[in-house]
């Protein structure tokens, strides 16, 4: 083994706490998800209710019509972003935090939260349409990561 310097890991750890929170699928994997399901879903119904078959290509263009429409109404609303939030005080910034989530109905997962990583979610069966928030915190900032809908939310409330 060389004497070599190492780099200088405090400059590396703060760089990498910015990407600590698990940011979600972004634009094309969610707007393949909402665009393949809009899709087949207009072209199965154009099928039924025009009477046509697919031959015509008139099943097709409705569904690739609706189908970017329902992909980009869907990523708008669910692709995972990031949002950081500046804060003086972590203590403060907690309190207004969770009275934001309360309102939601969002409570903090002690089971998947760690040191580092906050987790909120809302009950079993309001989860399953709203997903998770993650939260990590340093010292005079907040990184948020949840679906961007959420996260607009989030940040009229706390700015």
């Amino acid at each position: 083994m060389s004497n070599q310097p190492t780099p200088d890991l405090e400059k590396l750890t703060l760089s990498s706490d910015e990407v600590v929170v698990p940011k979600g699928p972004g634009f094309v994997p969610t707007f393949l998800y909402y665009f393949s399901g809009t899709a087949l879903v207009t072209t199965f119904l154009a099928v039924k209710i025009l009477g046509v078959g697919l031959d015509t290509g008139i099943p097709n263009q409705f569904g690739l019509l609706f189908g970017i429409v329902g992909g980009l109404v869907g990523t708008y609303f669910n692709q995972g972003k990031v949002l950081e939030i500046p804060f003086t005080s972590r203590k403060t910034f907690l309190r207004e935090f969770q009275q934001v989530l309360d309102e939601k109905g969002y409570s903090q997962n002690p089971d998947a939260s760690d040191d580092e990583i906050r987790v909120y979610q809302r009950p079993v069966l309001r989860q399953l349409f709203s997903g998770k928030i993650y939260v990590h915190l340093t010292e005079k900032r907040a990184f948020i990561s949840s679906r961007a809908a959420h996260l607009r939310w989030l940040k009229k409330r706390l700015q």
